[in-house]
């Protein structure tokens, strides 16, 4: 539901411009009627407008959110499995066979070299000794600059995590379990006592402190002295059981 809380105040946004510069100029012209009537139909259209632009445009980025943390989810499940492995899926993706760290389609010969760290030149080697007339992709998780020139020099496209990715998807061959789920979020109550240190201690002073003394000259002193009271309590807490900073 958080999500769609902007979505729908910049649709609002829109619309109500809309109707105001469409109401305004149609009323100048013509009259009251035909202003509001111009205004609320070039409004609704507006809002309407920007909320499928602006979804169609998060749906977009969602989705390659998604393919981004899948493809680094699968790339790290092939390194943990080994190359051998790696290989095999690969081979089973394209239909062809595999062998050892290669595997080979009809018009492909894939070498499999997948490591937490960059590839280098290094891991090129084998792929380029192996003598083939196909086409030589070597798969891995990403590859350094100096790698990725190495490549092109010798002819040999790089197949990163994001192409494996895609390999692994049309075929249907994405695991159905990975050896690594992703990166752990961190929890609310961590990411609150992470925050929870002795800096709170003069913000939340000055900020209490005011509210109570605004509380002497306000209407609704009751709302002024609670927040207040709740900042200095909060003030005294972060004294006493906050941490302090870079411990």
């Amino acid at each position: 539901m958080k999500k769609f809380i902007p979505l729908i105040a910049d649709a609002l946004l829109a619309g109500v411009c809309v109707f105001l510069l469409f109401f305004t100029l149609v009323r100048y012209y013509f009259s009251t009627a035909a202003g509001l009537a111009a205004g609320i139909t070039a409004g609704l259209a507006a809002g309407a407008g920007t909320f499928f632009y602006i979804r169609a445009k998060q749906k977009k980025t969602l989705e390659l959110s998604a393919c981004k943390a899948g493809a680094e989810k699968l790339a790290v499940h092939l390194s943990l499995t080994g190359n051998h492995e790696a290989a095999a899926l690969i081979a089973a993706c394209t239909g062809g066979k595999a062998a050892g760290s290669f595997a080979e389609s009809d018009d492909k010969l894939f070498y499999a070299c997948f490591t937490p760290e960059p590839a280098t030149r290094n891991e090129l080697i084998p792929l380029i000794r192996a003598e083939s007339a196909k086409q030589k992709v070597f798969a891995c998780c990403t590859a350094t600059p100096a790698c990725a020139d190495f490549a092109a020099a010798m002819n040999i496209e790089i197949m990163g995590a994001d192409g494996v990715y895609e390999l692994f998807e049309r075929a249907e061959k994405l695991p159905e379990k990975y050896l690594w789920e992703g990166k752990k979020r961190t929890k609310f109550l961590t990411l609150v006592r992470s925050r929870f240190t002795k800096r709170l201690c003069l913000p939340t002073f000055w900020s209490g402190a005011a509210l109570l003394f605004f509380s002497y000259f306000t209407y609704y002193p009751i709302y002024y002295i609670t927040a207040g009271s709740l900042l200095l309590a909060l003030c005294a807490a972060a004294a006493i059981f906050g941490k302090k900073k870079g411990t």
